[in-house]
């Protein structure tokens, strides 16, 4: 059974490129290849109030600050904006550093930074509030596809088609560690909330890391049959979300890096994903210029449920080998066996990165195809147990 949109939000020309909610979980905010931004209501579907305009090409990416009062964007112009929301104004000229497409742009928590990556391979740290470049950060080897602050703001993360994700402090631009990560171009990377994990997306593949060591953490997520454009990370950490080429967004949990539930199918390409701050409903897009919100409420009620009988399974078993009847029993006959340890970390790879790969792939020329942003009602997709931007 097809699952029909909960609500649709159409305004877009061309392609959406980027989805953000607003922290009050009331408005997301996209951003198109026809130029403009927009925000929506999530309730009504409706826009709010007219678009943003300002950018002279596509816009690539697009994050809301913390307060909900600021948007900043990037795009092909090679330029970065911030608007105030508001107004629909931009706060300053369009920041002008970069030498190729912007491709990622993020705020840090205080919301004092911008952070931008681009095809000139560099990262650019920003003041948000006087619109001045702070920093320059320079070792990829390939297009930066993907910037993140961590959670505190002191570190901001970077993945690059040299296939490593860099970890800097935002500061002084120094590099804490290379990550020779994946075989394929990162393409998207977020932080946990606690900032203790990286999530890292490239090709059909995601991958955890502990962000004081560097080292992989448990098995990737597997599933997708396609590139992953986009990654997106519940506020309490819990799961994540993948948007991929294969037509599917997916759930992941973080702790077991088991997809849940059944894919969430679109007839066309996913290129990004936002979850709410809330956890109950995200943000995709899909075939055509439209947006549809999904609920995710019950497929995670259901997982949370499965989850539970399964610790109280591994309890009870757990209690069962260290009872003395068990203990004395001979080894023989007995019930203890060694469980075999699933935990431990994977060591990455710390090597300078890669030279340029000769990548052959159209980036965005080929993507004016009509698609559509499908919003599903997913409360009726059954759980299964196993978790993308150009």
């Amino acid at each position: 059974m097809r699952h029909e949109p909960l609500q649709m939000m159409r305004g877009h020309t061309k392609l959406v490129k980027g989805v953000a909610f607003f922290n009050d979980g009331e408005r997301v905010v996209t951003c198109s290849r026809d130029r403009t931004l927009r925000i929506w209501d999530v309730q009504k579907g409706t826009l709010v109030g007219v678009p943003f305009q300002g950018h002279q090409d596509d816009i690539l990416s697009v994050a809301v600050s913390r307060d909900d009062n600021r948007i900043v964007s990037g795009g092909s112009d090679r330029t970065i904006i911030i608007w105030d929301v508001e107004s629909k104004q931009k706060v300053f000229h369009p920041l002008v550093k970069h030498t190729d497409r912007v491709r990622s742009v993020c705020f840090s928590p205080d919301g004092k930074r911008v952070a931008s990556g681009s095809h000139d391979r560099t990262v650019v740290v920003w003041d948000a509030g006087t619109g001045r470049p702070l920093t320059t950060l320079k070792g990829h080897d390939n297009w930066v596809w993907t910037v993140a602050f961590s959670p505190d703001g002191l570190k901001l993360a970077s993945g690059s088609w040299d296939r490593s994700i860099r970890v800097w402090w935002a500061d002084n631009a120094e590099l804490i560690f290379n990550i020779d990560a994946h075989d394929h171009y990162v393409q998207s990377v977020v932080w946990s909330p606690g900032g203790q994990q990286l999530v890292s997306a490239s090709s059909t593949t995601v991958k955890f890391w502990d962000t004081s060591t560097g080292q992989q953490i448990g098995q990737p997520c597997t599933g997708h049959t396609n590139d992953i454009h986009s990654i997106a990370i519940s506020s309490d950490g819990s799961f994540i979300a993948t948007a991929s080429d294969d037509s599917t967004v997916r759930l992941w949990s973080a702790k077991t890096h088991q997809q849940i539930g059944q894919p969430l199918e679109h007839s066309n390409w996913v290129y990004c994903v936002a979850i709410s701050p809330s956890g109950q409903l995200l943000a995709s897009d899909g075939p055509g210029y439209d947006v549809y919100l999904w609920s995710i409420a019950d497929m995670l009620k259901l997982h949370h449920g499965h989850e539970r009988h399964k610790e109280e399974l591994d309890s009870k078993q757990e209690a069962d080998l260290v009872r003395p009847d068990v203990l004395s029993t001979p080894p023989s006959e007995g019930r203890i066996r060694e469980r075999p340890d699933t935990s431990a970390a994977h060591p990455s790879h710390m090597v300078p990165a890669t030279s340029p790969e000769d990548t052959s792939r159209a980036c965005d020329e080929d993507e004016d195809s009509v698609k559509h942003v499908k919003l599903f009602d997913v409360s009726a997709i059954s759980f299964v147990c196993s978790f993308s931007g150009g």
